[in-house]
């Protein structure tokens, strides 16, 4: 990271549906809302938190990204900002609301470690449905951050269906119509761990 210059990059992440599971429900995965683009970033200030749940201390680091967009309408705190392998959330979008070409993020960082060592595992595309007896459109799980190399495991894939766990891909050929609902771990060489919420893969026959 290059504190102060504009050889950062960044992503902004938006949370978009992608169909139901089998309890109707609708499935959530983040996907880029804009390329990646070069920001300038500045560490506004930090403080400690206490989480009474967890009963532990953690912090928590503001940090404001300045970037150009030819437009900015759509941008909303409900993104998020991946940095160098670390998720913040978004707390308002400067100058607010006159949607101009400067546009200051702030943003926070919980754990504030920089340097990619915040673990974060999605999926950046639809879910592909399933066919019985044709190969499955690849399904890629994206990770980033942590200590490469990764380990992913999975449960609950349709039969026919298998992730390998390098390189992080459903691929197979379905043999059992259904809705299965799936749930993948990911491990980093750390030992650092992240669940994906769970999704429904849908097959169908043919």
């Amino acid at each position: 990271m290059r504190i102060g210059s504009q050889w950062n990059l960044m992503t902004v992440r938006r949370r978009v549906q992608v169909g139901t599971n089998a309890a109707n429900e609708p499935n959530f995965v983040w996907q880029d809302w804009r390329p990646d683009i070069f920001c300038e970033v500045t560490l506004k200030r930090g403080k400690e938190q206490f989480d009474p749940v967890g009963k532990k201390r953690y912090a928590e680091d503001v940090w404001q990204f300045r970037t150009r967009y030819d437009e900015v309408r759509g941008l909303d705190a409900a993104m998020k900002i991946l940095h160098e392998g670390n998720t913040y959330d978004i707390k308002a979008i400067l100058p607010d609301g006159q949607k101009q070409w400067d546009c200051v993020i702030e943003a926070t960082l919980q754990d504030g470690a920089l340097g990619g060592t915040a673990l974060l595992a999605q999926i950046l595309t639809m879910i592909p449905t399933g066919i019985v007896g044709q190969p499955y459109d690849d399904l890629a799980i994206d990770v980033a951050g942590g200590t490469q190399p990764y380990s992913l495991v999975a449960s609950g894939l349709p039969p026919g269906l298998a992730l390998d766990p390098v390189t992080a891909i459903i691929s197979g050929t379905p043999s059992t119509p259904g809705a299965f609902s799936v749930e993948i771990g990911v491990t980093d060489a750390s030992g650092l761990h992240e669940d994906l919420p769970a999704f429904d893969i849908l097959v169908e026959e043919t």
